[in-house]
């Protein structure tokens, strides 16, 4: 098996192919929205607040 990939963010396993796990800057991607994408249009966003983004975990 090769390397464990650890997301950047929390800290947990990431199991996504090397290359998703490169784009995502070693994060899940719901790390990586959180970290980069949430809070663009209102700073300070709660992550437990739908951003807009269809994406966006807090909406599901």
């Amino acid at each position: 098996m090769s390397e464990e990939q650890t997301c950047q963010r929390c800290g947990e396993a990431v199991e996504l192919s090397r290359e998703d796990y490169e784009l995502f800057e070693r994060m899940h991607p719901e790390c990586f929205h959180f970290a980069f994408e949430h809070d663009l249009d209102k700073p300070g966003l709660p992550v437990d607040e739908d951003c807009g983004d269809p994406a966006c975990p807090a909406g599901a």
